[in-house]
Parts: structure tokens; sequence; C-alpha cells
């Protein structure tokens, strides 16, 4: 009689960042103005099973942010890549409306390759908007 195997499985933080920043610059290179990390992974309360968050910010975009997803799918990423496509006056509309996943962004995003103005805009607005709001 034998007894039960215990697995433990572990996500190799490195390789999987260094497989985000690739994927970041392919991104960038098609036209893409920043890529952040959001979530599990940027804050560090990851687990084996957790996914990547992608925030992609495009200059513009006809498509419906839903629309956009699909060509920044990577069905063959060690880890499952879960990207939001969003434009520059849909990242400024969600900054006026103090959307949750700027928050996100502003709190604990990790600015994988693009512009570094970009994100610290969002940190610096974010803050402005949370400082007015306390009395």
């Amino acid at each position: 009689m034998s007894s039960p195997e215990i697995r433990l499985f572990r996500l190799n933080r490195q390789a999987v960042m260094r497989e985000l920043e690739e994927y970041a610059e392919k991104a960038v290179a098609e036209g893409a103005l920043a890529v952040i990390l959001i979530g599990s992974l940027a804050r560090g309360n990851y687990t084996a099973y957790s996914d990547a968050d992608i925030i992609i910010i495009v200059k513009e975009s006809p498509e419906r942010p839903i629309d956009r997803i699909t060509r920044h799918l990577q069905p063959k990423a060690s880890i499952d890549i879960e990207p939001r496509v969003y434009t520059m006056g849909e990242i400024r509309e969600m900054i006026r409306n103090k959307a949750r996943i700027i928050r996100e962004i502003a709190e604990h995003g990790i600015l994988l390759k693009g512009d570094e103005g970009i994100i610290s805009e969002i940190k610096k607005r974010h803050h402005d908007r949370h400082c007015q709001a306390s009395p």
C-alpha cells in the first residue's frame, strides 16, 4: 500500500517576468504606448496558479475594448495572460471616474515596456484625485 503523494507547484516569477517583458516588447513594437502588469504578480501575492493581468495602452482604436484583446492573446505562454487594451482617452476617463483599475495601476502597476510618462501620469492624477477627495 502506498501513501498519497503531495506535489507542490511553484511559479518561477523570474522566468515569468522575462516572458512578460518579451510579450510587452512585442506589443510596443506593434504600436502599444505602454504595457503594465497589475494583479497578484505585480502585488507579490501570486500563487502557482496565478495569471498575468496586463494593461495595454494604445493611442487610439476604433474597436471596442473587448474586441482589441484578441490580437494580444498569447496561448503558448507558460502563464495565462489576461490582456485589457485601453486608449489613452479611456484611461483618462477612468481616472476621472476613479475606476478601480486606475487605483491598481497607480498603487501596484509595473511598467513592463513603453512610455514611463504614462504610468507616471496615472500615478500623479490618481494621487491628485485621491487627495482632493480627502478632507
